[in-house]
This record gives structure tokens, C-alpha cells and sequence, in this order.
């Protein structure tokens, strides 16, 4: 049997999909919670902290140099609460930290809340470090248990309009961000990651399915740089827009010669498993986000819209190449056709959200959920999440023996 048909054989695709609903975003990033609420606050990511240092150290520092930009007011009103994680392309040499101010954003932070695609610069001790609330690129979300090996990299890649944060939190009153908060109980030894992109329809980008693609494969480059790295076992979780990302990264994947660009030409064979959630493979109706975008004469975001539009022929011959990809493969898929109301509210029917495989290869089971809270778990004991958590654990432990055979050859 050729690699090929040993790879098919043996990569699982874990497929949640749902009915996709898209609605205008209006609510900005500095809604402040109400004083009966008691939802966590807005996270902000500092990164280039010195590893140099102990995680107990930089988040002792750290702490300092924030409270060093606070009010005499905010000291008393705003407490934050910092978490040290590894970086993840230079986890020798650079720290992050994931913080959050409950009831409310400081002022010396208030232009990224306010402004999202920003960041502040600050000195602490002889270092520059940076804020931001976009979470652009790989973002390490926990430390995996120490004293053991990694057994897996988990990637996390929102929608269209999402946030690499945000988008996977729960609604709750506590606000939990469930591949923070759970996986890391229940994956301990895994290194997850999310991923974010600048997919907001009310910036003017004009990049489309290709360049995020690409996108990706770069970032990629980043944090699988070396042999180990690049055979370790791979699982991607993806909602939405995301999903059409992923597809295109790993059909471009196969096409990479592997003495030109070793870590993407790798991907596929470290791709082990996958959680779609409300993917439009065959592309969404995009009537309401044109309403959204009204009253601007070609706006940058025309051509995107016009790729992912319900019938486009990009996303036919994508979807095509997808199929033939996992063609071999188990495909378990949780949809659920789902409808909500909105101002303005763009739907993707069921046909859409499914690849449409055999059912022998692509088991269909219903998840109550709507496209914006298809990903948003706030207990452990969410059936969604527990059902993704299985799928997980057991992709964890099957996958490093296949993962390893396919790259010895065998």
C-alpha cells in the first residue's frame, strides 16, 4: 500500500456541522458587563516576554508594569489576572501572557478595545512588550502538563467575522473559553492552539480563500520547524469559514514538494483528525452581508463574498479535492438545522453543511445549536463538548501510532 492510500486509510475526520447562520456584528469589543453580571472580562495577549525568566517571576513583573499604567481608581476597581504560557514559535526564548480585567477595560488599554487591529507598546524592566486583543497568528492556550511529552498539537481556526478568542467562549455568566478552561483538564498533555485572521467583513481587506490559505501555511512554518515538530500528530478543529481554510491549506498540502517546504508538505501526513463545525462547503447565501456592506460602491469585501457565495464554483472544485482527500476516511457529523431571528441573518441549508459521504464513512448526529453557538460550550458537561472531548481523546490515543508508521514508510 502507497503512503497515500496508507494516509486515507487511516485519518479520521470528525465532522460537526450545522445549518450556517450568519448576522450582522454591531456589538463592539468594549460593551462593559452590567453591574449584576458577573462574565468574565476582555482578554488581552502580551506578547515578546523574556523566557529567561520563571513563568511566577514574568507574571510577578508583569502584574507590576500594569498596575504601573492603572488610576489610583482602577487599582481599586480593575484586578487582573494574568496566565504565563508558552510562546508558540519560540517557546525557548519568548513567554505570552492571556490576561483579563473584570468590570471593565483600563485606560491605558481603552484604543484596543476600542480598536481591535491596534497595539500598545510598554517597557518592563529592559524589555518591550506588547498588547493586543486580536490574537493574530498561533496562540499557545495553556501549558501542557510538564514532565511529559507532547502528544499532540490541537488548532483551533474560527470563522468568517470571528475572533481566535472570543469566538470560542461561551455565553455564560462565566464566560468560559472551552479549549482553555476544559482542555486543559481533560487534554493535558496536548499543545492547544488557536488561530486568528483579520476576517472582519468592516475592514477593507481584500484578501481572499488563497491568501488566507496562505496565511496559514506561513504561520504554520512558524511552530513546526523542526523534524519532531513536524511528525508530531496533528488535530484541527475549525468552524465555519475556518473549515474552507483548512480544506485549502491541505489540498495545497499535498501538492507541496517536501525538499522546498518541509513543514507544509508534512501536514498531511501529521493530520490525523479533524472537528468541523457548520462548514459551507458548498457556500453560504451572502444576501444579508451585502445589506451589511450597502451604501459602499465596490467594497474591498466583494470578492470574498463572491467566493463563498451558495453555488460558487471555487468552492465546488474545493470541495471536490476535500472529498477525494478523506475519501477512506470515518466521518462523524453532528448537524442540526437550526433557525434564528435577526435583523439580518444569512443562512446555509443542510445540503451546504455536510460533505454528503456514505453513511458507513459519515455518521449524522443531531446537535441543538445555531451557527453563532455551535462552538460555544459553557460547562464541561455541554453534550456538544463532551462529544467533541471524546472525539479528541480518542484521536490522542490512536494517532501517534499512525502518525509514526506514516512517516517511517511502513
Amino acid at each position: 500500500m502507497d503512503l497515500r492510500s496508507t494516509v486515507l486509510s487511516s485519518l479520521f475526520v470528525f465532522l460537526v456541522t450545522a445549518a450556517l447562520l450568519y448576522k450582522k456584528v454591531t456589538k463592539k469589543i468594549t460593551k462593559q458587563p452590567r453591574p449584576n453580571e458577573t462574565r468574565k472580562g476582555l482578554i488581552f495577549r502580551v506578547t515578546d516576554l523574556p523566557a529567561s525568566q520563571p513563568d511566577d517571576v514574568l507574571n510577578t513583573t508583569l502584574r507590576a508594569t500594569i498596575e504601573g499604567n492603572l488610576s489610583k481608581e482602577e487599582k481599586s476597581k480593575l484586578k487582573p489576572t494574568i496566565a504565563i504560557v508558552p510562546s508558540c514559535s519560540e517557546p525557548e526564548h519568548e513567554r505570552v501572557a492571556l490576561v483579563e480585567f473584570v468590570g471593565g477595560v483600563p485606560a491605558f488599554l481603552s484604543k484596543l478595545a476600542a480598536n481591535p487591529l491596534k497595539q500598545h507598546q510598554d517597557e518592563m524592566g529592559d524589555t518591550d512588550i506588547n498588547f493586543d486583543c486580536h490574537f493574530f497568528g498561533f496562540t499557545q492556550l495553556y501549558t501542557p502538563e510538564p514532565g511529559t511529552a507532547v502528544t499532540a498539537d490541537i488548532i483551533a481556526i474560527t470563522g468568517l467575522d470571528g475572533h481566535a478568542y472570543g469566538s470560542w467562549r461561551g455565553k455564560g455568566n462565566l464566560g468560559r473559553m472551552w479549549l482553555r478552561d476544559f482542555l486543559s483538564k481533560d487534554l493535558p498533555y496536548c499543545r492547544t492552539m488557536t488561530y486568528g485572521y483579520n476576517s472582519k467583513l468592516s475592514t477593507h481587506g481584500v484578501d481572499t480563500i488563497l491568501d488566507y490559505g496562505r496565511g496559514l501555511m506561513e504561520e504554520l512554518k512558524k511552530i513546526r520547524n523542526t523534524e519532531e515538530l513536524r511528525q508530531r500528530p496533528l488535530f484541527f478543529i475549525a468552524h465555519s469559514f475556518g473549515g474552507i481554510i483548512l480544506a485549502h491549506c491541505l489540498v495545497k498540502a499535498v501538492q507541496v514538494d517536501e525538499d522546498d517546504h518541509p513543514t507544509v508538505a508534512c501536514l498531511y501526513r501529521a493530520t490525523y483528525g479533524i472537528l468541523l463545525f457548520g462548514i459551507p462547503h458548498k457556500g453560504i447565501v451572502v444576501d444579508d452581508i451585502q445589506k451589511m456592506l450597502a451604501g459602499e460602491s465596490s467594497h474591498p469585501r466583494d470578492g470574498l463574498l463572491q467566493e463563498i457565495k451558495s453555488k460558487s464554483n471555487l468552492l465546488a472544485y474545493q470541495l471536490a479535492d476535500f472529498k477525494n482527500l478523506i475519501r477512506d476516511r470515518k466521518v462523524d457529523s453532528e448537524s442540526r438545522r437550526w433557525r434564528r431571528t435577526g435583523d439580518f441573518v444569512t443562512a446555509v441549508d443542510a445540503d451546504s453543511a455536510l460533505l454528503q459521504l456514505p453513511d458507513s464513512m459519515e455518521d449524522k448526529i443531531p446537535l441543538d445549536a445555531d451557527h453563532s453557538i455551535i462552538i460555544k460550550f459553557n460547562s464541561r458537561n455541554n453534550r456538544g463538548y463532551t462529544s467533541a472531548r471524546d472525539k479528541l481523546r480518542q484521536f490522542e490515543q490512536d494517532a501517534p501510532k499512525v502518525v509514526a508508521a506514516r512517516f517511517s514508510g511502513l
